[in-house]
């Protein structure tokens, strides 16, 4: 039976209790089980609850004008990270055709070693270069995974923060020499 009709049979007669069984049986490119289905409904209830309680504590506008601000900032920080995180100084990037995954994965990501507490927030993006190499793995164990790995991993670009300025120069990739250069 195609989904569509198994989805629309459910709701059109109101059966809520088979939806679990059609979530756990629903193949979906945004999560890999039904568990992962059910922690990313819960947190999104979550959100909107907060968001609804923060509005009515504050007023709507003046909840909704610091929000806005909040999360344009954090967004640009991250853009930032994550900008780093493949352009520095002998980063992997090669043409199509000749592209080496697993060596993008280790040579074109970086280690960004940033403040403890700036990690937990920023859920362990210092260790982005883990995920590259399994996305399946859950930010909460990138960095047990990093220490596991850390001997296979010692090649790896270590970035600091101070090190931000000097990525943002390599925008441009030269042919010739297959990297990426500083605007001249």
């Amino acid at each position: 039976m195609a989904p569509t009709r198994y989805i629309y049979r459910h709701i059109s007669k109101f059966e809520f209790s088979n939806w679990q069984s059609l979530i756990s049986n629903l193949k979906s490119r945004n999560w890999y089980t039904a568990p992962e289905f059910w922690h990313n409904l819960a947190n999104n209830v979550c959100v909107i609850l907060l968001w609804i309680l923060m509005a009515c504590w504050l007023g709507a506008g003046l909840f909704w004008i610091n929000y806005s601000i909040v999360m344009t900032f954090s967004t640009a920080i991250m853009i930032c990270i994550f900008f780093i995180r493949h352009n520095f100084e002998g980063s992997y990037a090669h043409k199509s055709e000749d592209w080496d995954p697993c060596r993008g994965d280790m040579e074109g990501t970086s280690y960004l070693k940033i403040n403890p507490i700036f990690n937990w927030f920023s859920a362990d993006i210092g260790y982005h270069n883990i995920h590259h190499l399994c996305e399946g793995i859950p930010s909460f164990q990138l960095r047990n995974n990093y220490q596991a790995n850390a001997a296979l991993l010692k090649n790896v670009k270590v970035l600091t923060i101070r090190d931000i300025p000097s990525c943002f120069k390599l925008i441009l990739w030269d042919r010739a020499g297959r990297q990426l250069v500083a605007i001249p």
